[in-house]
């Protein structure tokens, strides 16, 4: 009986095999255990964020609710850009400047300070209150010129090196 049921046995994982699928999926995480930015809801930012383009207007705004992300009870943020934002043309012949803000405040390449209290107002547990994130074309205008434009907006969140005062 021993080596029948060892017959079926091996039967069974050879017909496993011969129908089996396997799924690779990659993970990443970019792990700073200090601060971080997600969506408004907590969940990963998207790496793509498409603007609409309104023939005979311009680029609409992006405006995506976020929150920021903290392991200090007691220390300011800094937000700033890596660099100047540019939306480029396939052939790199046109450039459209971008202006980012953050609840309301412009953000560039010096960093802009946003306070524990007003920022945290409910403690670090569960992210930063929900704040407006808004990527816009700098000067609203008509493009004539046609194709797929791409860009970076790079934000770094700093936490301050000194507790609030």
């Amino acid at each position: 009986m021993l080596p029948k049921m060892a017959l079926c046995s091996a039967a069974m994982l050879t017909a496993f095999a011969a129908n089996a699928f396997q799924a690779d999926i990659t993970v990443v995480a970019d792990i700073d255990p200090t601060v971080s930015i997600t969506s408004g809801d907590g969940t990963a930012m998207p790496d793509t964020l498409p603007m609409l383009y309104k023939p005979g207007r311009g680029l609409d705004p992006i405006n995506k609710q976020i929150k920021l992300w903290s392991n200090s009870t007691d220390k300011n943020l800094t937000v700033a850009l890596a660099s100047n934002p540019l939306l480029t043309s396939p052939d790199a012949t046109k450039n459209i400047p971008l202006s980012v803000s953050l609840d309301g405040k412009p953000l560039g390449t010096t960093a802009t300070t946003f306070e524990y209290a007003s920022t945290f107002p409910s403690g670090i547990a569960n992210g930063s209150r929900v704040m407006p994130l808004v990527i816009s074309q700098t000067t609203r205008e008509v493009v004539t010129e046609q194709g797929k434009y791409s860009g970076l907006v790079s934000i770094i969140v700093s936490q301050a090196t000194t507790p609030t005062p």
